[in-house]
C-alpha cells in the first residue's frame, strides 16, 4: 500500500469513527421520543377518557334518580361533584392536572438531549417526526410550549368521544361548576338569563317575565354579583331556580358570591309553554318571582 493512499484510508477511518456515534446518537434519540410520543399520549388519552366518563356517569345517576324515582338528587349531585372536584378539577392536584403535567414532563424528557430535541420533532427531513405539519402547534417555538398545545389537540378529541358517549356530560358538568374546564365538550345553543336585583342589597329581584328559547336549546341562568349580594360579606345568598311543574320540576341552585355558579335547563326539544320559579334568598333578604319559558 503506497504512503499516499495509507494517509487517506487513515483519514477515512478517522472520520467515520468520528460521525459513527452522533449517527448511533440519533438513532437512539428518535426512538426513544417517537415511543415517548406514543405511550405518553396513549396513556393520557385513556386517563382522560376514563375519569370524564366516571365522573359523567355518576351525576347522570344523580338526574335519572329524580327524573325516573322521582328521589331528590340533591344530596347525590353535591357528593359526586366533591368527589369529581378532585378528580377532574383544576386544581394541581386534580387525577387529571396530574395527568396532564406527567404528559408534558415525560414526553419532553424523552425529546429533549443534545442528540435529538425539538427541531428534529418538527423537522419533515430524514430522521423528523413531523410535527411540523400540525398546522395548529408547529409555530411553537420550543418543545414544552408544544407539548401543552398538542395536548389541547388531543382532549379536544377525547372530549368529542366522551360527548358521544356520554351526550348530557357538558351541561352535568356545567351545573357542577367544573365545565369552564372542558370547553370542547359538545353543548347545545343556550339562551342566557341573568338573575338580578333592582339595585346593589335591595332585596328585590328583577323579573324576568317571559323567556323565549328557541326548540333545540337549553336556558342557562347566572347570579348577578353586583346586585344579589344582600347581608354583607358572609356570602351565604342562595338563588333556587325551578324550571318544569310537578315531578317533571328540576331545581337548581346559585350559590353567593354568584361568580361561578350556572343553573342550566334543557335543551326543550318541543314547543311548550314551561313555568319557572326564582326563590331568593341572603339573611333577612328574601324575594320571589315566577314566569314562564316559551319553547317555540
Amino acid at each position: 500500500m503506497g504512503r499516499l493512499t495509507a494517509i487517506a484510508l487513515a483519514a477515512a477511518l478517522a472520520l467515520v469513527a468520528g460521525s459513527s456515534p452522533l449517527d448511533a446518537a440519533t438513532s437512539a434519540g428518535a426512538r426513544i421520543c417517537r415511543k415517548g410520543f406514543t405511550v405518553n399520549g396513549r396513556t393520557y388519552a385513556q386517563k382522560r377518557l376514563d375519569l370524564l366518563l366516571a365522573c359523567s356517569d355518576k351525576f347522570l345517576k344523580c338526574e335519572l334518580m329524580k327524573e325516573i324515582d322521582g328521589l331528590d338528587p340533591a344530596s347525590c349531585r353535591a357528593s359526586v361533584a366533591d368527589a369529581c372536584t378532585r378528580r377532574i378539577g383544576a386544581a394541581p392536584d386534580s387525577s387529571l392536572s396530574k395527568a396532564a403535567l406527567r404528559f408534558e414532563l415525560k414526553i419532553g424528557g424523552y425529546c429533549q438531549s443534545d442528540a435529538y430535541a425539538y427541531p428534529d420533532v418538527v423537522s419533515t427531513g430524514p430522521g423528523g417526526l413531523w410535527f411540523g405539519t400540525d398546522p395548529a402547534c408547529a409555530a411553537e417555538v420550543d418543545l414544552p410550549s408544544f407539548l401543552v398545545c398538542l395536548r389541547g389537540e388531543l382532549e379536544a378529541r377525547v372530549d368529542g368521544l366522551v360527548s358521544i358517549l356520554k351526550p348530557r356530560t357538558a351541561l352535568l358538568f356545567d351545573n357542577a361548576g367544573l365545565g369552564a374546564g372542558f370547553p370542547t365538550l359538545v353543548r347545545p345553543p343556550l339562551v342566557d338569563q341573568v338573575v338580578a336585583a333592582t339595585a346593589p342589597g335591595s332585596g328585590t329581584l328583577v323579573a324576568p317575565g317571559t323567556i323565549a328559547v328557541a326548540v333545540g336549546s337549553g336556558l342557562r341562568f347566572t347570579g348577578d354579583a353586583a346586585t344579589l349580594s344582600c347581608n354583607g360579606s358572609d356570602n351565604n345568598g342562595r338563588v333556587t331556580v325551578t324550571v318544569g311543574s310537578g315531578p317533571t320540576a328540576k331545581s337548581l341552585v346559585l350559590r353567593e358570591p354568584f361568580t361561578a355558579d350556572v343553573a342550566i335547563f334543557g335543551p326543550f326539544v318541543a314547543p311548550a309553554s314551561v313555568p319557572y320559579t326564582i326563590e331568593f334568598k341572603d339573611g333577612s333578604c328574601q324575594d320571589f318571582a315566577s314566569g314562564t319559558v316559551d319553547v317555540s
